[in-house]
């Protein structure tokens, strides 16, 4: 979730303040690398594979009934309440110490790769906006935490909070709808009554089209709120929304499954709870389809319990969203009680595969960072591994009893740091001039966490920010990528890099996206004193990024929204992010989604775009 929302409605301040405090983890890393030098991950990477004791529960899937998004964005048609503020969300804050210090870790320091000043040959078009989910919410919300999926010429896209449907080639195919909107529920704030009312929190969206089924697969977090006051309550859910056609406009089966692990509906009873999922990430086999996610406390300051993976049948899932049949059984598996490296496992990314390619055999990958912990003042200190899991027998899941195998490695690897913020090209900032005026501040690279996952070939491809720069201290953030050869009793990193830009130029949130014959991008958000934040993306071949940085949409003018600002309640880096997305189109076209400051219209407290552009591969 780790987003950041503002209302004019100060109770609902206070209660996503609450939510703040849960959720210390996201943005620890700025807190203790400010000065770009790491402590190391101690964790022992053999490549062997091992059984990993995670508990496997029967989760229970909720079906909600339908939507229609087309017939949504025809009734939905502005907010509820005034756009312009927005409420605070996850919002991190110190937490006691939990270990001790780890011994150092230098920063890598690749040569720099140029950025083009030439266009590249892709299209793009901005895509949405702080002003369009305002416009449909009544609130700014920061980061937009970029949700986008393509198929044939069509890219659904969902941020915070707001969903919408173009062609790559930027026709708008659906009007804007709101989150809240789009799965059924209550407006999240309704000023339209006096005293206004409050509907539940949503955050974190995620999208996949899976060519298998022909089904767009569409999920969110889900946090019950008091309707009178808006303060948080305890129940959680993760959201999912499966379309009964390969039509993105048209009719989707709801469904909702339990997060908040306190003992009822089914759930297991984990610490400090009511908890809610955090950032649910997505994948998919040929069986199965995934939900990966890590569970914080809604109320208090507490670390994670780990992570949670709910693993349901794919088939069963769009067989149940037309109607014809019930939904399929969940299994429910504690990623949170396999200790990697003295800590609960977090932030564990499923894999996709590109629309044409062979799915694994009867298996579905996993990559996640032993650095990571989701400990807030004890995680982010470097390493030189990832971890790869894999889930076997997943054609199991197609029964009402599945049998799953959990297994998971440590692979040596390039080491790499948490990152640092990133510098900003000076601009006009209307909210940042007013008075009292504030420095030119940096945005928010959060942490070393593992990015999208694809599968292909056999392979895993992903990438993570790293802190790089001279003399092992981080001056700048890049890219770490990977190539993971899984293998029978575990794996091994068969080919890895970093991408750096020059001159104090930061690279955020990478993400690679190829298509079936393994070609395709690394795209990421590129800022630093020569650059508006932009959005950007490399060549990937097959095996490796390749040529110079191309901006494929350059910014405008600096990020200046309300998390900026110590006047506002935040700083002194503004939230950006949470991720990039590059999803295969099946037509040998890759569409990036990145955050970016476009030269559009802005909300008085937030000035955030997105970029969609489509590169012919």
């Amino acid at each position: 979730m780790r987003g950041t929302m503002r209302r004019s409605v100060t109770v609902f301040v206070a209660a996503m303040l609450l939510l703040g405090a849960a959720g210390a983890a996201t943005v620890s890393a700025k807190t203790h690398h400010a000065t770009g030098k790491a402590k190391a991950h101690a964790v022992t990477a053999t490549g062997k594979a091992q059984l990993a004791p995670a508990s496997q529960t029967r989760g229970k899937l909720i079906y909600r009934g339908t939507v229609n998004l087309a017939a949504v964005a025809a009734q939905t048609g502005s907010a509820t309440g005034p756009p312009g503020r927005s409420i605070p969300g996850r919002k991190g804050s110190p937490l006691p110490l939990k270990s001790a210090p780890r011994a150092a870790q230098p920063a890598p320091n690749p040569a720099p790769t140029q950025i083009s000043s030439q266009p590249g040959p892709e299209f793009g078009f901005v895509g949405l906006t702080t002003v369009d989910s305002g416009s449909v919410n009544g609130f700014d919300v920061e980061p937009p935490d970029q949700g986008l999926c393509a198929h044939h010429g069509i890219v659904l896209e969902g941020v915070n909070l707001a969903v919408r449907v173009f062609t790559t080639s930027g026709i708008v195919l659906s009007p804007t709808v709101s989150l809240n909107d789009f799965f059924g529920l209550a407006p999240a704030v309704n000023t339209a009554h006096n005293p206004p009312t409050y509907g539940p929190f949503i955050s974190d969206p995620k999208c996949y089209y899976d060519g298998q089924t022909g089904r767009w697969f569409f999920t969110a977090l889900e946090i019950d709120v008091n309707p009178y006051t808006g303060a948080l309550a305890n129940r959680s859910s993760e959201l999912i929304a499966v379309s009964q056609t390969s039509d993105p406009t048209g009719n989707y089966g709801l469904f909702s499954i339990d997060t908040t692990n306190d003992g009822q509906n089914g759930t297991p009873v984990e610490p400090n709870c009511p908890c809610f999922g955090d950032q649910p990430r997505i994948g998919a086999d040929a069986n199965g389809f995934y939900i990966s996610t890590d569970s914080y406390p809604i109320h208090g300051s507490f670390n994670s319990n780990g992570g949670e993976l709910y693993a349901m049948s794919k088939q069963g899932l769009a067989t149940a969203a037309a109607g014809a049949s019930p939904p399929p059984t969940v299994v429910a598996i504690h990623l949170g009680a396999v200790p990697i490296g003295g800590y609960p496992a977090n932030a564990v990314q499923p894999a996709t595969t590109p629309e044409g390619g062979a799915y694994a055999p009867d298996r579905e990958h996993f990559l996640s960072t032993p650095d990571f912990n989701g400990f807030a003042t004890s995680g982010g200190a470097g390493a030189a591994a990832v971890v790869l899991w894999t889930l076997s027998n997943t054609s199991t899941l197609a029964n009402a009893s599945p049998s799953l195998t959990l297994t998971n490695a440590i692979l040596p690897s390039e080491p790499y740091v948490p990152p640092v913020n990133a510098l900003q090209k000076p601009g006009p900032r209307p909210l940042g001039d007013a008075s009292p005026s504030a420095p030119l501040p940096p945005l928010s690279v959060n942490d070393d966490r593992m990015q999208q996952v694809e599968y292909l070939h056999g392979q895993l491809f992903s990438s993570l920010n790293t802190g790089v720069g001279p003399s092992g201290t981080a001056d700048r953030s890049g890219v770490a990528w990977f190539v993971v050869s899984p293998q029978t009793n575990g794996g091994v990193v068969s080919r890895q890099g970093y991408v750096a830009a020059p001159d104090k130029t930061t690279l955020l949130y990478p993400a690679i996206g190829l298509d079936s014959a393994g070609l395709g991008a690394m795209t990421f958000s590129v800022s630093g004193p020569s650059y508006y934040p932009s959005a950007a993306y490399m060549l990937f071949n097959t095996t490796a990024p390749a040529g110079s940085i191309t901006l494929s949409g350059p910014g405008a003018r600096p990020e200046d929204g309300f998390t900026c600002y110590a006047k506002e309640g935040y700083g002194p880096a503004c939230r950006w992010g949470d991720y990039s997305a590059a999803s295969s189109d099946g037509t040998n076209h890759i569409v990036m989604g990145n955050e970016m400051v476009p030269n559009t219209a802005r909300d008085p407290f937030a000035n955030w775009g997105t970029f969609v552009s489509t590169l012919t591969r």
